[in-house]
């Protein structure tokens, strides 16, 4: 066996250290709009957060007993927080979170352009569907089917295929 080759580390003259080390002093940008407006440049994170009713170590905030411990079932084993300043935060987050979101179902790029492929040479027929070379996956007829309905089923991409097909009729007549 050879011996390990000792590897000579040389100076990285190319690196500024300086622009490294003010990035890495830096603090990240906030993207929630409610912790951007209440938040002080000037205090620590913890103290920020503190201040808004969040918690910046949730093992911290809520301590709980260990399971060997006697516990009173009756007191608290969290710790007693001062009332936050900035309460309105926490709030709003908390309003932000559970409102209903919409549901954005869509296909892939890809499975719209199977479904559409499939439809326009067979139609209806999924035996045939399930036969051709363009089954990468080996989907079986009720595979393809379900796969198919889906597709139907999202107004908004089914709709813009009709409507292309609709177009591409009327140039050819």
């Amino acid at each position: 066996m050879g011996k390990p080759r000792k590897v000579k580390k040389t100076f990285n003259y190319n690196k500024n250290r300086r622009k490294e080390w003010k990035k890495q002093k830096k603090l990240p940008k906030i993207g929630c709009k409610q912790m951007k407006d209440a938040w002080d440049e000037r205090r620590t994170v913890e103290y920020n957060l503190q201040n808004m009713g969040l918690s910046a170590d949730p093992n911290k905030t809520l301590a709980m007993p260990k399971p060997m411990d006697d516990v009173d079932v009756e007191a608290k084993p969290w710790k007693k927080l001062p009332q936050p300043k900035k309460l309105r935060v926490a709030h709003a987050l908390e309003r932000e979170a559970n409102a209903p979101q919409p549901k954005r179902f869509r296909l892939s790029e890809p499975d719209v352009r199977y479904c559409i492929y499939m439809m326009e040479k067979y139609g209806e027929d999924y035996k045939a569907m399930a036969k051709d070379l363009k089954n990468y996956y080996q989907d079986t007829p009720k595979q393809i089917r379900s796969k198919i309905r889906t597709f139907m089923s999202i107004p908004e991409q089914y709709n813009e295929y009709k409507n292309s097909t609709k177009q591409t009729a009327m140039e050819i007549s």
